[in-house]
């Protein structure tokens, strides 16, 4: 298998048309030694949140997501992988080694159009805070040999409602686990002396009798 190179990724984003993405959306400064770094995208979704979460540079610019919590993510380049080409993808390490996983496919298929989707989900020990046009991702294109069949329907650049909607209810947080704890045991000790005296006082009235 070959995977292409920064001086082939380079060469096919100035062709005439670019080739492997949108016009526009790529940026040459995102290409590493074998790979493309891909940035993240303006809409993004919490599990447990009611809508998506619009991301801009001038309203909205961090997203955090909670130890425990599930994320839907979007890049920031709309892809157009050519039929003889075949994308891996993955997380950036930096937010690897912070906990992020992708839980989602680790492959775009010959002739995909489109944005591409990230199910992640924080098994770190703290919040993970991604922006805007960070770079997040990562995709390194491999040769494909033979015919790969009928092209791909193109996704979309919008997170699809369906996995907005897949993904709905509410989210069971680490963060969310430990106020419930320390909620429960403030109340503990709130109330474990009152109920203590009253069973006491109650003893004592049922010997005097």
């Amino acid at each position: 298998m070959t995977f292409l190179g920064h001086d082939c990724i380079l060469e096919m984003l100035e062709a005439e048309p670019p080739k492997l993405f949108e016009l526009g959306t790529a940026d040459k400064a995102c290409i590493q030694q074998a790979s493309y770094d891909l940035r993240l995208g303006e809409d993004a979704y919490l599990v447990g949140a009611d809508t998506p979460i619009r991301l801009s540079t001038d309203k909205m610019e961090h997203l955090t997501i909670a130890p425990g919590q599930f994320a839907l993510l979007m890049s920031h380049e709309i892809l157009e992988v050519p039929p003889d080409l075949i994308g891996f993808i993955s997380l950036r390490n930096r937010f690897k080694l912070q906990g992020l996983v992708n839980i989602s496919g680790f492959h775009v298929d010959p002739t995909f159009k489109g944005r591409l989707v990230f199910a992640v989900n924080n098994v770190g020990p703290s919040d993970i805070r991604l922006r805007f046009m960070e770079r997040t991702f990562t995709i390194t294109f491999a040769r494909v040999e033979g015919g790969t069949g009928m092209p791909r329907q193109t996704f979309g650049d919008r997170l699809p409602l369906e996995y907005v909607q897949s993904l709905g209810g509410s989210s069971i947080t680490l963060t969310r686990l430990q106020k419930e704890i320390d909620e429960l045991r403030t109340r503990i000790l709130i109330y474990a002396p009152i109920g203590v005296a009253l069973l006491t006082a109650l003893l004592l009235n049922f010997l005097r009798k």
